[in-house]
């Protein structure tokens, strides 16, 4: 039975290691993290240029559609009224409509998500591991 001549130098190596082995870990994690930010921004500006260009094209149609609609209306009562009736239905359908496209554009929707279980779980690795 051979036995090391020096202990501490075995701890210390497996110390040296584990410290290595945590550091590639935390620059593998760093590395998947902006790598997911970076996939999640580019996500949030196409969705943002689609709702820019989707909202200008809607405005235009709705314009159109809205003083045809106010036009209609206009031959059952005076013109101002047809007009604040159609001004005021119109205000409420924007309002739930920005309220939805907030809700997209949220922070939590940019949360790296695979990262943080990925941090999670490599602490508990560790905690286990010391």
């Amino acid at each position: 039975m051979s036995q090391s001549k020096n202990p501490g130098a075995g701890l210390g190596a497996l110390l040296g290691g584990l410290a290595g082995d945590v550091q590639e870990l935390v620059r593998g994690e760093i590395a998947l993290a902006r790598s997911e930010l970076e996939q999640k921004f580019e996500r949030f500006v196409i969705a943002a240029i689609w709702l820019l260009g989707s909202a200008l094209l809607g405005f235009a149609g709705l314009v159109v559609v809205l003083h045809g609609v106010a036009a209609a209306l206009a031959l059952a009562v005076p013109v101002w009224l047809a007009a604040l009736i159609v001004g005021i239905i119109t205000i409420g359908f924007g309002a739930v409509l920005a309220k939805s496209a907030l809700a997209m554009l949220s922070l939590k929707s940019l949360t790296p998500d695979r990262t943080v279980s990925n941090l999670e779980k490599d602490a508990h690795l560790i905690k286990e591991h010391t």
